[in-house]
């Protein structure tokens, strides 16, 4: 696909910030907002209203600055949005019939998802778990490996594996971390838990007693090193204590075997993206 050596860079590289001259201007076109239809692949699953209110009012005051960007969908001058819905659904309250829109030649459905899943990760606003599903779907869907969706979205692939991972955790703690009921920093302590039902009961604190990050990592190591404690002492200390400081490093479960003067070292993990992940913590360690 031609378009797909500039998909890492963003929808900045395919639209770039207009110049004032005239003649570049007329590359954008007034689009009928009844004509525009919503973005399938779109990953926000809800807009915060407040900020469409906002948004309302600054388009009512200074108009549309930045063109929206769409496809045509066929003939008849119907379209599809590629990116901009803010900017859209802000419009189209304000009861706007045109809004400014540069229209896009995409050739396929897989570059089409690229694009609008690309433009809207990009953005410092989206919640780390539609940011999240937004890498699972160029994964699945754009048969993308774990390395390409980090190149894609410009990012380097540890954080693309971290994020990856929050969809892990049970339903509830996803739902509070969509609600900003926690953060980002509370889910990634949470997943320092083997339990799911300790990670739901630990998460209902957060939300209850407005826990910190740095209480939630003392209550995971505290609950770790308890079940440690009265796990059978079959183990030496030294091994043991190897065992916990890997394990933090690696977010993953470390078995420590020794005989005399050798042994080996059992690292789990749980699909190729996890061990791509570990190999990742291993490498920035080297």
């Amino acid at each position: 696909m031609a378009a797909r050596k500039v998909l890492g860079r963003g929808l900045e590289a395919l639209i770039p910030d207009l110049p004032d001259d005239q003649e570049d201007r007329q590359s954008v076109l007034q689009v009928p907002i009844d004509r525009i239809s919503a973005n399938p692949y779109q990953p926000r699953q809800s807009f915060d209203q407040a900020r469409l209110d906002e948004l309302a009012r600054s388009i009512l005051e200074k108009g549309v600055i930045q063109p929206i960007a769409v496809r045509r969908k066929n003939e008849k001058d119907e379209y599809e949005l590629i990116a901009g819905e803010r900017r859209l659904r802000a419009a189209r309250q304000t009861g706007y019939q045109t809004i400014p829109a540069i229209v896009m030649a995409v050739s396929s459905p897989e570059e089409m998802m690229e694009l609008s899943l690309i433009e809207n990760i990009q953005r410092d606003d989206l919640n780390p778990i539609h940011e999240a599903r937004a890498y699972l779907r160029l994964q699945e869907e754009c048969h993308l490996t774990q390395e390409e969706v980090a190149t894609r979205v410009g990012k380097n692939r540890t954080t693309v594996a971290n994020t990856l991972r929050l969809l892990k955790l049970p339903a509830e703690v996803q739902k509070c971390l969509l609600a900003d009921e926690i953060t980002m920093g509370h889910a990634r302590a949470l997943l320092g838990l083997e339990n799911r039902a300790e990670q739901a009961d630990l998460c209902k604190q957060v939300v209850k007693k407005g826990l910190s990050v740095r209480k939630v990592e003392e209550l995971v190591k505290k609950r770790y090193e308890e079940k440690r404690e009265s796990a059978p002492a079959h183990k030496p200390h030294d091994l043991s204590a190897a065992e916990t400081i890997m394990q933090r490093i690696l977010g993953t479960k470390v078995n420590i075997n020794r005989r005399q003067h050798k042994g080996k070292i059992e690292i789990e993990f749980y699909s190729t993206d996890d061990l791509n992940r570990i190999l990742e913590l291993l490498k920035v360690r080297l």
